[in-house]
Parts: structure tokens; sequence; C-alpha cells
């Protein structure tokens, strides 16, 4: 009989044991579906938190320890520094995305484009020459026929990203407010929330430590290299566009500024035909006023700017990194280009953490280390 009843009480535990594991799987994946709408803005946050960490703590050092007033002024100057600036460039991309896509749609049906196309009929004839050895043909109707399947393909996608973006303003104010609501309390209750997943992680502290200082590291790299270099290309390339009469430099600054995010093309996806067409166009001054500042600015900020301000924070390949943001992009709109690296950031250092721990033997990821300063400008 003992030997039943310690039989029958290790099948209840089990049973127990089981039951509440279910009930844990049950409520998490309820959780996450309830959180699923505002994960991008908690994962944003988080990352900001590690970014801005810093210097909270120096402020809250000055305040004599008043965790609250110090984040309320964190959130406050990003208020400042970031909402206003936002609001008015929505405005003005949905603003030109209209009007570049009704400019497109009128040089089209006027034909405008095919009369000056053969106006420059000898400038294609030769270029016709020149690709007939290859199999290629060059005539103003088929260059015509060809600009006309991709400006009217342009134009439309422009006219939808800017009517969504002038209907969407309310909702990206309200996502920025939860963000800096995040925020806030991620600063004041920072420290306990890492003791939390210390203690409810089934990971070691030095392990969870390295992935956190993974995240934040390129995060920064993210955040200070490729968004000042994003930034300061954009400007540059929407006040070049401005200076040269193309129209919607704000559009194509802000299209200029999300490219250079990524590595080996960069803001030359947008420029180089720009060029282009401005030579096939016959306005070779325009063309190269065009070209050479904004290639002259994208090397600098490729050799120069982004070595200095990032260094070696970022371990990771530049194909890795190139990867990782098309497909982030790809994956899940524009906070895929923050998603992606981090995601791709995590999977390598989880891979690390397992030769370490597990599997000695194993090599590191041949393509996990980052190149030297000096690797091809993305400009």
């Amino acid at each position: 009989m003992k030997v039943d009843g310690t039989d029958s009480g290790t099948r209840r535990r089990r049973a127990a044991s089981g039951t509440f594991f279910v009930l844990l799987a049950v409520a998490t994946l309820l959780v996450l579906r309830i959180l699923a709408p505002f994960v991008w803005i908690i994962l944003l946050a988080l990352v900001a938190a590690g970014l801005i960490g810093p210097w909270y703590r120096k402020l809250v050092m000055a305040l004599r320890g008043h965790r609250r007033t110090a984040a309320l002024i964190v959130c406050f100057v990003l208020m400042a520094a970031i909402l206003v600036p936002m609001f008015v460039t929505v405005q003005a991309v949905s603003q030109e995305a209209v009007g570049f896509y009704e400019m497109t749609t009128l040089q089209l049906s006027q034909r405008s484009l095919l009369d000056l196309l053969k106006e420059r009929r000898e400038s294609i004839d030769r270029l016709d020459r020149l690709l007939a050895p290859f199999g290629f043909r060059v005539t103003p109707e088929e260059v015509y026929r060809q600009l006309a399947t991709v400006g009217v393909k342009l134009g439309g996608f422009f006219y939808r990203q800017g009517v969504s973006l002038a209907k969407g303003l309310v909702r990206l104010g309200f996502g920025f407010l939860f963000w800096l609501l995040i925020l806030f309390y991620t600063l004041v209750d920072g420290d306990a929330l890492r003791e939390w997943f210390n203690d409810v992680l089934p990971l070691p502290a030095a392990h969870q430590t390295l992935v956190s200082q993974r995240f934040t590291d390129m995060a920064g790299s993210l955040v200070i290299g490729n968004g000042l270099a994003g930034i300061i290309q954009g400007v540059v390339g929407g006040l070049v566009f401005a200076a040269t009469g193309i129209p919607g430099p704000v559009l194509w600054g802000v299209v200029m500024g999300v490219l250079a995010f990524i590595p080996i093309v960069g803001t030359s996806l947008v420029y180089v035909p720009t060029a282009a067409v401005l030579l096939l166009a016959g306005d070779t001054h325009r063309a190269l006023a065009v070209l050479v500042p904004l290639a002259v600015v994208g090397t600098v900020v490729e050799y120069w700017l982004k070595p200095a301000l990032v260094g070696r924070r970022m371990k990771m390949h530049t194909l890795l990194v190139f990867l990782s943001l098309i497909g982030g992009l790809d994956a899940f709109g524009p906070v895929g280009l923050i998603v992606g690296p981090l995601i791709m950031t995590a999977f390598i250092t989880l891979i690390e953490l397992y030769c370490e721990g597990y599997n000695p033997k194993c090599a590191p990821l041949p393509m996990a280390a980052a190149e030297p300063p000096g690797t091809p400008p993305s400009a």
C-alpha cells in the first residue's frame, strides 16, 4: 500500500506540474496576443532605454536620486526633439508624394516625355549602337515605354504611401506617446526589471549581460552611426535636389535618409539614376550638380564619420548587416531596419554562447566579425 500511495502521489505531482505548465503556456500565448500590437514599440523603448541609460543615470545623480523627475525630463526632451520635426516632415512628404504622382501622370498623359526623348534622338542612337553588340536596343519609344511603366508604378507607390502617411498621423502620434510612456517606466524601473529577468530566465546572468550588451552595441551602431549618417545624407540630398530644381526634395531626402542605412548601395539608388536621367536629357550641369556633391558626402560619411562614431561596436559582417536590413524591411516594414539587425545580433550571440558552453569544438561563425573601417562606401 505504501508503494501504491507513493506512486499515486508521484502521479498527482506530475499531473499538477503538467497542468501548471500547460496553463502557463496558454497564459503566455494570450499575453503575447494582447501585447502583439505594441511589440515593436516595446522593443524600441527597450533599445532607447539601453542607449539613454548612461545619461539618465548621471541625471538621476544630479537630481539626488529622483528617478521619476529625471525620466520625465528625458521624455519631454525627446518629445520636443522628435515629435515636432516628425510631424512636419510627414506632412511635407505626404504632400510631395501626391504632387509627384500628379506630375508623373501629367507628363505621361501629355507625352511630353516622349517629345523630350525624340529631341535627344542623336544621343539615344549613339547609345543604341554602343549596346547593340550585347543584344540591347535603345529607341526613344522603348525608353519612353520603360520609363512610363516605372513612372506609373513609382508614382502610384508614393501616392499610396503619402496618403497612408497623412491618414496615419494620429496613429503615429499615439504610437509615439505609447513609446514615451513605456520608455518612462523602463527608465524608472529598469534596475528592478533587469533583476527580474536575471531571476526568471533560465540563462546565466553573464549570458544575459552579454546578449544585452550586444543588443545595446548594435542599437548604438544603428542609431548613432547609421541614424546620424542617414540624417546628414537625407538633408544634404534634399537640399541638393531643391537647389537643382528637382521636384519633391523633401520626399527624396527622406527616401535617401532611409536608404543610407543600407550598406554597399545606400543613397546611390536615388541620386545615380537621377543624374543618369539628367544626362540622358542633355542637362549635364544639373547631372554633375547632383552626382558630385552627393557622392562626396556619401564617401566622407562612410569612410570617416561612421568609423569615427561607431568604430568596431557593430560586431557583424557587412553582408549580414545588408541581408538583415533588407530582410527586416521586407518582413516588418520600416521598423525592420532596426529590428532585422537586432534579431541577427541575437542569433549570432546565441550561437557563440552555444559554442562556448555546450559545444566547445565548434568554430565561431566565419561571417560574424565586423570588417575594419574603410570598407566600400554605401553612398
